[in-house]
């Protein structure tokens, strides 16, 4: 496994969401933690684990792929919970952070299907710079919740946990 591969499915395995895992599954994470310090192995194949793709997932590169996808899934899901917080009237020092999350997390899913599309053509390092870009949009939907002096609301907390981890 490449150190740019395994970076990348150590980036994007800790943002998924599942509840079994397979032998490949486990196999790839255990692998992704002997060459990155900053992979969690057992996060990591609770979060692959039973994601329907997953089983066909065979190796690092499957895997990251399956991972990207639910990156983008996470979110669509984070763009939606912004959505529907903007439309319950919020307090007027946390409608500009909505509006600048709203933005955000729309190219938060497209560095993930970008990221997706670079795995899918062996280009690595180029779905790590994708992922390290979704990560910096997570941070400066935080960042703009901060600024305005309001805490970051559910669930969308819990979206930017996920794409940060």
């Amino acid at each position: 496994m490449t150190t740019a591969l395994s970076t990348v499915l150590a980036a994007a395995a800790l943002i998924l969401s599942a509840r079994t895992v397979n032998a490949a599954v486990a196999d790839t994470c255990k692998a992704a933690a002997a060459s990155d310090v900053r992979v969690n192995v057992e996060l990591c194949m609770s979060k692959l684990g039973s994601h329907r793709d997953s089983l066909e997932a065979a190796d690092a590169r499957g895997l990251a792929k399956v991972a990207s996808l639910v990156g983008v899934d996470n979110a669509n899901l984070a763009a939606a919970d912004v959505k529907a917080q903007e439309a319950a009237d919020p307090n007027v020092r946390m409608k500009p952070a909505l509006a600048k999350c709203a933005t955000l997390y729309k190219d938060v899913g497209m560095c993930f299907a970008n990221a997706h599309d670079q795995i899918n053509n062996h280009a690595y390092p180029a779905a790590k710079q994708r992922l390290d870009e979704a990560l910096a949009q997570t941070q400066l939907c935080n960042a703009a919740f901060a600024t305005a002096g309001v805490t970051l609301p559910q669930p969308l907390a819990l979206h930017t946990v996920d794409c940060i981890q």
